[in-house]
């Protein structure tokens, strides 16, 4: 049965109040960012809306909707500002209409300069624990574990010595479906999917250091193997992905040209490198983190639900196929 739309507003209301108040509280600035954007991400596993932007002289220029507000946040990083969080709709295409996706959903990212993912950690379960309260929630401590530890243990394979050749015998071993034109991060995946992602505990788990070609945009470890990226899982769900994040601007233009031959391979839209997020970037100081949480997936661990329609006041599939 449909839940009422005033319980599902009063709740987000609950959540959105709880989450200001407990970053206002830490010293951090609320910010606006762009939703159209000329450039929404090089992540080849995303695909933001594309739209036509039409000036007065008719001039017509590629544009999209935001996958995510980083790199306008990184940019007011650059520009001086320490600690902001900034609470938008974000947009992406060829996703399954309901479950736990919406093709439009709300994100919050909140950066730190002069902090690392270690410290993101223990603020992002101070967060969630705040938000807990007001909904009668508790958790256990929420554990920590690194993507090695996790491998060695699920798929008895060491990520620090393993390559795409010891991956691809091991998807073979343990019978995992491969293709040719996999890459290193394919076959990692495929087994992270099938050997690690269920055997997380259903408890809060922060999954930490992933390898390099995983690390998006974050920094590489001491052994240069791992980025120290890391995501939340509340009961098997994907809850917030984050960083310490990189700040070398040749590192970072390297891995767009890694990303955006990728997407070309793949036959998805290349977008320009953002010239202007690279020429900031090396303002931004080191370490500082990042962290992007899916405010719709917190609202579904809050009431229990699996089905992100129950957290919705206008689902897509609703929207989109009527019912």
């Amino acid at each position: 049965m449909a839940r009422l739309a005033a319980t599902i507003a009063n709740e987000r209301q609950r959540i959105m109040q709880t989450i200001r108040a407990f970053l206002c509280e830490r010293g951090y600035t609320e910010v606006e960012t762009p939703i159209l954007l000329k450039c929404p991400g090089m992540e080849p596993n995303l695909v933001p809306f594309e739209t036509t932007v039409i000036n007065e002289k008719k001039e017509r220029f590629a544009g999209a909707l935001a996958t995510s507000p980083e790199y306008s946040m990184k940019k007011l990083l650059g520009q001086g500002m320490e600690k902001i969080f900034s609470i938008t709709k974000v947009f992406r295409n060829e996703e399954e209409f309901g479950n736990t996706h919406n093709h439009e959903f709300t994100m919050m990212e909140w950066y730190t300069q002069g902090a690392d993912h270690h410290a993101m950690m223990d603020e992002t379960e101070g967060l969630i624990r705040e938000v807990g309260k007001a909904f009668g929630k508790e958790w256990p401590a929420f554990q920590r574990l690194s993507v090695r530890q996790l491998f060695i243990q699920f798929v008895q394979l060491d990520l620090l010595s393993a390559g795409a050749t010891e991956l691809a015998v091991r998807c073979h071993e343990l019978g995992v479906h491969t293709d040719p034109t996999d890459t290193e991060s394919d076959l990692y995946y495929r087994l992270f999917l099938q050997f690690v992602e269920p055997n997380l505990p259903r408890d809060p788990v922060f999954v930490y250091d992933y390898p390099r070609y995983q690390a998006s945009l974050s920094r590489l470890d001491a052994t240069g193997r791992f980025g120290e990226r890391v995501e939340l899982y509340m009961d098997h769900l994907e809850l917030s992905n984050g960083f310490t994040e990189l700040t070398d601007a040749l590192e970072q233009r390297r891995r767009f040209l890694e990303e955006a031959e990728e997407r070309r391979r793949i036959g998805k839209t290349v977008f320009p490198i953002d010239e202007e997020f690279l020429r900031l970037l090396p303002s931004v100081a080191t370490p500082t983190f990042g962290n992007a949480m899916g405010l719709d997936r917190l609202h579904m661990m809050m009431i229990g639900t699996k089905d992100i329609e129950d957290v919705l006041l206008f689902p897509g599939r609703k929207l989109f196929l009527g019912g």
